[in-house]
């Protein structure tokens, strides 16, 4: 009998299946004839990892809260439109043939204006039966605590075969097995999937970096996209930086997947509260780009704004600088181009 919310999780498949993982960079070409129907208003892609979003558009926003996009065969982005939320946040489905993790559930609760849980209800329907196996149970965490990446988890409280991870640190890190230290990895097994997890403090006390070394992608959440860096915790950053690549270059990885994109791909950015994202930068990194990144938060000290590429640093209590961001996005939104 299905249990809603419980920590209870079927075995793993006897059947050893492959998860039909491919490389990150390269497009997936699929027809969506025959796919499993998404929700009135989700957008299916297959689009290369550096494609623009539609969902971000003037006009693509409109008419679209959700859109997916096929990283492999088992891994899937979730990002929600920038009409929904102005900060368009973006989660990831992982699939393994005992249980699937999503991580991040978003900016907003109710599913009339998102309906992220028969989003992914659908997207584990039709890969359990490409597999030919039973549904898998499904794990909701997240890659920090903070509110646009854990308002959607309302949709899944009641999902039978479902554990909604708690978005506390000391829960987070007891539910994953986690050490303070960063470069400490524990395995999460997905069945025939192992990711490894690391909690990966900084921008918020309860991040963690999930890497799958099968597949080349790291996990990022807010540590490592092409925007902003807010950071609470400096030294824990650098820390937590440093630790990423290490864990990118030991298991390699080639893909860093992000939960935001602020930066336009013309040297400029997407203030706060823009929600036309038109000439977005690609949303995936390179580990180039996370070594840059790691450089940059070695380099800094104090509080303040520092630029910087892929992540421009804003270090404690910049409220100055914070405050102009604000208007800048407000601006934008009076003279119509927000």
């Amino acid at each position: 009998m299905s249990t809603p919310a419980t920590v209870a999780r079927p075995t793993v498949a006897a059947q050893k299946l492959s998860t039909g993982l491919r490389s990150a960079r390269g497009p997936v070409i699929c027809d969506d004839a025959g796919m499993t129907p998404l929700p009135a208003g989700v957008l299916r892609d297959h689009h290369p990892l550096d494609a623009a979003w539609e969902c971000v558009t003037r006009t693509g926003s409109r008419r679209t809260t959700l859109q997916v996009r096929t990283i492999d065969a088992a891994t899937f982005a979730l990002r929600q439109s920038s009409r929904v939320n102005p900060e368009a946040p973006i989660g990831y489905l992982v699939c393994g043939t005992a249980r699937a993790l999503l991580l991040d559930t978003g900016a907003v609760p109710g599913a009339d204006r998102c309906p992220l849980r028969a989003t992914v209800d659908a997207l584990l329907e039709q890969w359990a039966g490409e597999k030919h196996l039973p549904n898998p149970s499904l794990v909701v965490a997240h890659t920090h605590g903070h509110y646009d990446h854990v308002k959607g988890d309302v949709q899944f409280l009641d999902r039978p075969d479902t554990v909604v991870v708690d978005t506390d640190a000391a829960a987070v890190h007891r539910f994953f097995g986690l050490s303070e230290n960063p470069a400490s990895t524990t395995p999460f097994d997905l069945g025939d999937r192992t990711l490894l997890v690391a909690a990966t403090p900084g921008h918020d006390a309860r991040s963690i970096t999930t890497i799958d070394p099968t597949a080349g992608l790291m996990f990022a959440g807010d540590t490592a996209y092409p925007g902003r860096l807010y950071l609470d915790d400096l030294p824990a950053a650098k820390a937590s930086l440093t630790a990423m690549v290490d864990l990118a270059e030991a298991h390699g990885i080639h893909t860093v997947l992000g939960a935001h994109v602020e930066n336009d791909g013309r040297g400029g950015d997407h203030p706060v509260l823009t929600r036309f994202h038109d000439h977005e930068a690609p949303f995936a990194l390179t580990v180039d780009q996370l070594r840059a990144l790691r450089d940059h938060v070695l380099s800094v000290s104090g509080d303040g704004v520092f630029p910087g590429d892929p992540m421009t640093l804003y270090v404690g209590k910049a409220h100055r600088a914070m405050l102009m961001l604000l208007a800048r996005g407000v601006a934008r939104r009076l003279v119509g181009r927000g």
